[in-house]
C-alpha cells in the first residue's frame, strides 16, 4: 500500500475517533467510546488492528536478535526508584528489544529525558538518563531499532509487567534476555 493510502486512511481514523469524542461528549452517543482510545494497551490493540488492514510485505522481516541480550554488558547495576540504574564504560544506542511502541518521551523529575515503550508482549520499558530521542511519542517500532542515544555512562530502566514494577533482583536476567 502507497504511503498517500496509509496517511489518508490514518488522518481518516484519527478524525472519527476526536469526531466519535466530541458527540460522546455533547451526549449524542450513550456509550463511553473513549474509552477505548484512552489508555496504552488499548491504543496498542487498535494499532494491530489498523496495522493488520494496512499489512506491508516488508513488515514481515524477521530480526535475529543478539547474542548479549537485550543490552550489551554493563559495568554495573544498582538500585534507583522502580528501576535500577545500568553503568556502561562507553555510553551506548538504546535499541527496542521487540516491536512496540513509544508512549512517553519527554523529561521526569527523577530520570530527566525519558523513553517509555510498551512492547507487543504487554512489557512496559522505561529509559531514563538517555541522551538523545530518536523517536517521538507514539511511533511505532521494530525490534533493533534505536530508541534513543546516550550522553553519559549510566542509564535509568524500569520495566513494567502486567502492570506491576518488576523487582531489581530480577533485571540483570531480563537485561540477558532470560526472563519471559
Amino acid at each position: 500500500m502507497k504511503w498517500r493510502v496509509k496517511w489518508i486512511i490514518a488522518i481518516t481514523f484519527t478524525i472519527g475517533v476526536i469526531g466519535v469524542a466530541k458527540l460522546e461528549g455533547a451526549g449524542t452517543i450513550g456509550k463511553p467510546v473513549t474509552q477505548y482510545v484512552t489508555t496504552g494497551e488499548d491504543f496498542l490493540t487498535m494499532k494491530k488492528w489498523v496495522s493488520s488492514i494496512i499489512k506491508d510485505p516488508e513488515d514481515e522481516t524477521t530480526v535475529v536478535s543478539h547474542e548479549e541480550g537485550l543490552l550489551p554488558a554493563y559495568e554495573s547495576m544498582q538500585p534507583f526508584k522502580d528501576g535500577v540504574l545500568v553503568s556502561y564504560t562507553v555510553p551506548i544506542a538504546i535499541q527496542a528489544q521487540a516491536n512496540g511502541l513509544v508512549v512517553f518521551t519527554g523529561s521526569t523529575r527523577d530520570t530527566g529525558k525519558t523513553v517509555t515503550v510498551l512492547y507487543d508482549d504487554g512489557d512496559e520499558v522505561t529509559y531514563g538518563f538517555v541522551g538523545t530521542f530518536e523517536k517521538l511519542p507514539y511511533t511505532s517500532v521494530k525490534k533493533g531499532d534505536t530508541l534513543a542515544l546516550m550522553d553519559d555512562e549510566a542509564i535509568y530502566i524500569m520495566v513494567k509487567r502486567d502492570g506491576i514494577h518488576m523487582d531489581s533482583s530480577l533485571l540483570p536476567t531480563y537485561l540477558s534476555g532470560s526472563v519471559e
